[in-house]
């Protein structure tokens, strides 16, 4: 099956009642760290995966936006189906009276019946407007020697989870370019069959977070960025989705998101 086939059937699943687009003003933006900070913690990380005992380690910022009105989060979310129509746009209401809504363009996890499909995600480059250029930096992704060993990080910790929990697990031996609006991505599309009584929250639960999230290896990962991140990542990085009582559903990566207090 081809990636195409099954990464990004549901697009149009939200957003639909959502037809006016809103005008508004920010009047505040705060970074979190500051410049100067984030350098710094970004230099201490690159410092510790030179070491033996971290092979990778993400790192996040927080951009804290204030507007002049409320922002309309239907209005929003229109907008982002607009600009990003295959990507997997979400909209949830949250108990405190918030949204988290975004466009993530990851499939962690799909599941219909004894099928599931993946398509992670790791390595990037920005997207060019000359169409020869824009290639160019495909290209360059995909030989780039950094990212392919980044991205063999993620699709090996994948495959190790899904073996044991799987049959006829397929999957390429490189990556392909998968492309957004704005980036180049490497991908690698996997696909199989789920032993009998997996569902897909569970599956999708135990791929979570994969390496292209926290680090590798995972605790080390994990422990680094509780020192060096000065927040809470809460929502962001997490999954969002569905399923049913037969377990099929759909879970895809909270990405490029934001959480729109009241």
């Amino acid at each position: 099956m081809a990636w195409q086939s099954f990464s990004r059937q549901q697009k149009q699943r939200t957003a639909r009642y959502f037809t006016d687009h809103q005008s508004l003003t920010v009047t505040a933006r705060k970074a979190i760290p500051e410049q100067d900070a984030f350098e710094a913690m970004i230099a201490r990380a690159a410092m510790l995966t030179a070491t033996p005992d971290v092979d990778k380690v993400v790192l996040s910022r927080l951009i804290d936006i204030t507007t002049d009105v409320a922002v309309d989060s239907g209005a929003l979310l229109e907008r982002l189906v607009a600009q990003n129509p295959v990507s997997y746009n979400f909209h949830v209401p949250l108990a405190d009276g918030g949204v988290l809504l975004g466009a993530s363009p990851e499939l962690l996890l799909r599941k219909e019946g004894e099928r599931f499909s993946s398509l992670p995600l790791a390595g990037s480059a920005r997207r060019q407007p000359d169409d020869v250029l824009d290639r160019e930096a495909g290209n360059r992704l995909l030989a780039s020697q950094k990212d392919r060993h980044e991205h063999e990080l993620v699709t090996q910790a994948m495959k190790q989870i899904l073996r044991d929990r799987s049959t006829e697990l397929q999957l390429p031996s490189s990556p392909q370019l998968i492309t957004t609006p704005t980036l180049w991505h490497l991908g690698t599309p996997f696909e199989g069959k789920a032993n009998a009584g997996e569902n897909a929250l569970t599956l999708a639960c135990l791929l979570h977070p994969t390496p292209a999230l926290s680090g590798f290896p995972h605790q080390v990962a994990k422990k680094l960025i509780a020192e060096l991140e000065p927040f809470d990542r809460e929502l962001f990085g997490g999954i969002v989705g569905w399923c049913d009582a037969e377990g099929n559903g759909e879970w895809v990566v909270t990405i490029r998101c934001a959480k729109l207090a009241r």
